[in-house]
């Protein structure tokens, strides 16, 4: 039996790697039809390209008069704290004229002899900040956990226990829209506890956005098993993978948000993470570079001696901290183009004794953001 709708519409927002956040949302879509509420599920990605002026996210058009409308916006934690492409994407949506929303963040579930849960952090509230003032009306905020599928640093969870993640987590995201479809409010004292323990993980946060993501970035490479298709680069929700050369092969640029859609979902398992390169890179981003050009440009340029010393070794760390990533990489990315270079990393990696996640209802190759009902437009 359909119950009443509260809402005229609903517009959930997804973005989502190897489709875990997408579950969730095909399950509160599920609980949103049965309401008699339509329901459309629009994929959070960057696009190739848009017009001068207009904005990359995919916002929904405007409701009709006096339509009441609903909109979440489901992602994953990254970093105890929301991914960038999610926070980019809620700050390019048009002003809201007082319509509702709900936040929703999938956190990597994990078993080691007992099964744990993740932790969000600052991720819900982050965006429902964001939210507020963009004049939403944030009616809950829910971390839902799923099973962890960072691949690049662990192999995946067995069947039984995505299994047991999948059972609990579809039942707390059928709870939490079921209020929020009745028009109550969700803020569960288990997300505000998370809030507490991510603002004083802040700084590891704050870490991930400055720093890590881009060193994470650009681990990944293609093996010899890579046969140029570029399915990794069409469907990344980031649009961080480019195809480079004459023969095809991808390159990962600073926009990577390592979702692990392409390491997953590549038909051919060809993308690894290297793992004997990360620590190779690492080693490499923390020569003193920054100290020797600081100490060589102040004979040279004494108006920098105004600026407070630290200060400038802190801009000039950061400038050399990316610069070095971007040059090793490019070098590396040409060096395992050479059969036996990329046999050697290849070998060195775990990802490639691993196997591979997705969500366990993801159809269409694995990309997710193809599944489910989601598309471009939100609405014709």
């Amino acid at each position: 039996m359909v119950q009443s709708a509260l809402y005229d519409r609903s517009v959930l927002h997804v973005l989502s790697g190897t489709g875990n956040t997408l579950l969730a949302a095909a399950w509160m879509r599920d609980v949103l039809a049965a309401r008699g509420v339509p329901t459309r599920l629009v994929p959070v990605r960057k696009r190739r390209s848009a017009p001068p002026g207009q904005s990359q996210a995919l916002s929904p058009p405007p409701a009709a008069a006096g339509a009441r409308a609903l909109e979440g916006f489901l992602f994953p934690t990254h970093g105890f704290t929301a991914p960038w492409l999610m926070i980019r994407y809620v700050l390019s949506l048009p002003r809201a004229r007082g319509a509702d929303a709900f936040v929703s963040a999938s956190r990597a579930g994990w078993k080691a002899g007992v099964y744990l849960p993740g932790l969000e952090g600052t991720a819900g509230y982050l965006i429902a900040l964001l939210l507020f003032f963009k004049g939403y009306r944030v009616r809950g905020v829910q971390a839902i956990d799923l099973p962890t599928n960072w691949i690049a640093a662990h192999p995946p969870l067995g069947a039984r226990s995505v299994e047991h993640f999948l059972v609990r987590g579809r039942a707390k995201a059928e709870r939490f829209i079921g209020r929020i479809g009745e028009g109550r409010t969700s803020f569960g004292c288990g997300s505000l506890i998370a809030l507490i323990l991510g603002l004083a993980l802040l700084p590891v946060s704050l870490g991930y956005l400055v720093y890590g993501r881009f060193l994470l970035a650009k681990i990944f490479f293609a093996s010899a098993r890579c046969t140029g298709c570029g399915l990794c680069a069409i469907h990344c929700p980031a649009g961080a993978i480019r195809m480079r050369g004459r023969r095809p092969r991808p390159y990962w640029t600073f926009s990577c948000e390592s979702c692990m859609r392409c390491l997953c979902c590549c038909p051919e398992r060809a993308v690894e993470a290297g793992h004997s390169w990360a620590a190779l890179l690492v080693c490499l981003t923390f020569v003193p570079v920054s100290v020797w050009l600081v100490n060589w440009l102040l004979p040279l340029a004494p108006w920098l001696s105004q600026f407070p010393q630290t200060w400038l070794h802190r801009i000039a760390h950061y400038v050399c901290y990316l610069l070095s990533i971007l040059a090793a990489y490019r070098l590396f990315w040409l060096a395992i183009r050479i059969p036996p270079i990329n046999a050697l990393f290849t070998f060195t990696t775990f990802t490639r004794l691993w196997g591979r996640y997705r969500a366990p209802e993801t159809k269409w190759g694995g990309f997710p953001c193809e599944d489910a009902g989601m598309s471009d437009e939100v609405e014709k």
